[in-house]
């Protein structure tokens, strides 16, 4: 069947993301699009990161030169799609300029996290003719937007097609931030207690940020000596930790809705989820038996759990969520009108 995509050309900005990036443009690729894509902002370094999570108004002569140097780099593109993910960098002038530059492209915005984390996403949602969040809590509160759950990669089929035995009970693999580290280390402390193997590699993106923060967190020093790193893991090295154990760690933002796409992938990779997020059983995830909710505070994890050998997830729910889906209905999206809402949605 030929792709709806093919020959179309896309201009896409996203973070540079643990490669999800890549993930993306690859599958668009695949579908026969021609892709350029750009970071979506003017630098990868934690400083430039963070200066723009706390204000984008702290960079915005940077973002703005840096956006100014895209369009006219691809101002003969002729788009028929822009794709934009997150969209915590980009401005409504930017965006404006993009449709007054490309007037045939559709323009789609993407949220992979809570607009209570993107505050800048509030602000460019009506320049877009579609918007998608994974959060169904802001798509309840915002007209026009519409729900998508994260996606995992093609990669992960290695891992459901897995014969080999298992050398983890149970892995987490993730990037530690807000509460996590304390949830984890009970939920470690659980299964060994049991005597369950556990895999933890935890990322952590600053040193700077560390030291700090194992300065004035003895229980942090304590766990990161033990567990954390600089470097992210390659998505390969992901793939196979999680090929080799019987279950998945998941422990979302305290007050996270939206499933992390660690969740997302323990479905492609055909493996039972340990997750802190309550609000999967609102999921189709949820109801098939291979997700145990835990308590933040009281993590437990009975034995039987661990014992089930069949596939938790079914064939079709796999499809559902996997990247060549996800392309499919960023892309196919209904396009309503879609206008902030007029209040902050709850924390989420």
């Amino acid at each position: 069947m030929i792709s709806a995509l093919k020959d179309k050309r896309v201009l896409f900005i996203a973070p540079m993301f643990f490669g999800y990036e890549k993930l993306i443009k690859a599958e668009l690729e695949g579908k026969g699009a021609h892709v350029d894509y750009f970071n979506d902002r003017p630098g990868a370094d934690f400083l430039t990161k963070a200066l723009i999570r706390i204000d984008r108004r702290l960079l915005a002569k940077k973002t703005n030169d840096y956006y100014e140097a895209i369009l006219e780099s691809t101002r003969d593109a002729g788009y028929d799609h822009v794709l934009v993910v997150r969209g915590e960098a980009i401005s409504t002038a930017i965006l404006k300029r993009i449709r007054t530059l490309h007037p045939a492209a559709r323009l789609t915005l993407y949220l992979w996290d809570s607009m209570h984390y993107n505050q800048n996403a509030r602000t460019i949602l009506p320049e877009f003719d579609a918007v998608l969040s994974f959060d169904r809590v802001d798509v309840s509160k915002t007209p026009g937007m519409e729900f998508l759950p994260l996606f995992y990669a093609r990669e992960f089929d290695r891992a459901a097609d897995w014969q080999g035995a298992f050398r983890y009970d149970a892995c987490f693999i993730g990037t530690i931030h807000t509460d996590r580290y304390k949830v984890l280390e009970k939920i470690i402390g659980t299964l060994e207690a049991d005597g369950r193997k556990v895999f933890v590699y935890c990322y952590y993106p600053s040193r700077i940020l560390y030291q700090l923060r194992s300065l004035l967190d003895p229980g942090f020093r304590r766990f990161a000596r033990k567990y954390v790193d600089f470097h992210g893991m390659k998505l390969d090295d992901v793939v196979s930790r999680i090929a080799e154990s019987r279950t998945v760690i998941d422990i979302n933002r305290p007050d996270q809705r939206g499933l992390t796409m660690r969740s997302i992938e323990a479905v492609g990779a055909q493996r039972r989820l340990i997750t802190t997020n309550a609000d999967i059983v609102n999921y189709d995830i949820g109801g098939d038996g291979g997700v145990l909710i835990v308590d933040r505070d009281h993590p437990r994890v009975e034995g039987g759990f661990f014992a089930e050998t069949r596939h938790p997830f079914n064939p079709q729910m796999r499809v559902t969520y996997s990247v060549s889906r996800w392309v499919d209905r960023v892309f196919n999206a209904s396009g309503h009108p879609c206008d902030a809402p007029q209040s902050a949605p709850a924390s989420v």
